[in-house]
C-alpha cells in the first residue's frame, strides 16, 4: 500500500514548476515552501519521469532506441567473441610453452 504524503498533488506540481522555471534553485524553492530539499528533488524526478512517459516518441527517437538495442546486442556478441579469442590465445601459448 502506497503512503500518501501530507502535500496535495497540486502543491507538489507547483513546487516542481517553480524549481524548473530557472529563477531559483531547488534548495531556494524548498526553503521558501518549508519542505525538504531532498523531497523536492524526488518530486522533480517523478515529475520529469511522468512527463517523459506522457510524451509520444517521435520517429527519430524510435529509430534511435531501435539502433541502441541493436548496438547493445552487437556489443555483447563482440565481447563474447573477444573472450573466446583470449581463451584460445591462452591455450596456444600454453601449448607452445610445453613444446
Amino acid at each position: 500500500m502506497k503512503k500518501t504524503g501530507k502535500y496535495s498533488p497540486e502543491f507538489r506540481e507547483e513546487a516542481v514548476k517553480r524549481s524548473l522555471s530557472g529563477s531559483f534553485t531547488i534548495k531556494e524553492v524548498a526553503e521558501s515552501l518549508g519542505i525538504s530539499y531532498y523531497v523536492l528533488r524526488q518530486w522533480k524526478a517523478e515529475y520529469m519521469k511522468k512527463q517523459e512517459t506522457d510524451l509520444p516518441k517521435t520517429d527519430k527517437q524510435l529509430k534511435d532506441s531501435e539502433e541502441l538495442k541493436r548496438l547493445r546486442k552487437e556489443n555483447m556478441k563482440l565481447k563474447e567473441q573477444v573472450l573466446i579469442l583470449k581463451k584460445f590465445s591462452a591455450m596456444l601459448t600454453l601449448e607452445q610453452n610445453l613444446d
